[in-house]
């Protein structure tokens, strides 16, 4: 499947909508994408893992492991890892989830919101969280499930990108756990399937890190308007507003 066929395909299942929709921080979007569903369509999840295949060979970035990210990530990298034959990791949310409680929590207690003594059960409340961030050797202690070997060549691999803020936590998880195992390792690369055009490639590029997309909004824009499938004024205002997010971005 060409690419122009997939962005119609997404189209079709619903995975890419166009219309007028509230976002989690408010704002207002002409198109709302929900990748998560790809498992519930086989056959398009195995023409994206071609795709984007194809694309990770083409970028000739010799690399040794592709890490998907939780949870829209992780099919996609699967569907790569099987197309391209190179092993796959995944990060873990976990660590990070409760190092941040944790730390929130210990610091409440440092500035006297409360006593650890006066509210039941706050200091073994503090301990476990700090087991299950990896703080402790009987805790969590992994920050990637899989194979990790020294010297990796690892690129990012997730549904899509908006800012970078997850590509970089999940760089940052996998470098925990080299140093953890004493190992170097090397990020090198982001792969996405589609790119919303919001700074994201931007932000990557300036910490390092390569930027590959199989698609991008306007991409998909571009496709279904030009055949038939998108009006004029709902095209006008995708890329209008695609356009005012780039520069924001």
């Amino acid at each position: 499947m060409s690419e122009e066929g997939l962005m119609k395909k997404l189209y079709q299942i619903g995975a890419i909508k166009f219309g007028e929709f509230t976002l989690k921080s408010g704002k207002k979007s002409p198109y709302y994408v929900d990748l998560r569903i790809l498992p519930s369509f086989p056959s398009v999840l195995v023409e994206v893992g071609k795709v984007m295949g194809q694309i990770i060979r083409d970028s000739t970035l010799e690399l040794t492991r592709l890490c998907g990210i939780p949870a829209a990530g992780l099919a996609i990298a699967t569907m790569c890892g099987v197309e391209t034959g190179i092993p796959v990791i995944y990060t873990r949310k976990e660590p990070i989830i409760y190092k941040d409680l944790a730390t929130r929590l210990n610091n409440d207690v440092r500035e006297g919101k409360f006593k650890q003594d006066e509210i039941p059960g706050a200091k073994k409340a503090i301990e476990v969280i700090e087991d299950l961030s990896g703080l402790k050797t009987h805790g969590i202690t992994r920050y990637v499930d899989g194979e990790l070997q020294s010297r990796d060549r690892i690129a990012i691999i997730d549904d899509l990108i908006t800012t970078a803020d997850s590509k970089l936590e999940a760089r940052d998880l996998i470098l925990l756990e080299a140093k953890r195992k004493n190992i170097e390792v090397d990020v090198t690369a982001v792969f996405v399937l589609l790119d919303r055009e919001q700074g994201g490639r931007q932000m990557l590029e300036e910490n390092g890190v390569r930027f590959f997309s199989a698609i991008t909004v306007s991409d998909v824009a571009d496709c279904l308007f030009h055949s038939g499938i998108l009006d004029a004024e709902r095209y006008k205002i995708i890329t209008d507003y695609t356009l005012s997010e780039r520069i924001s971005g």
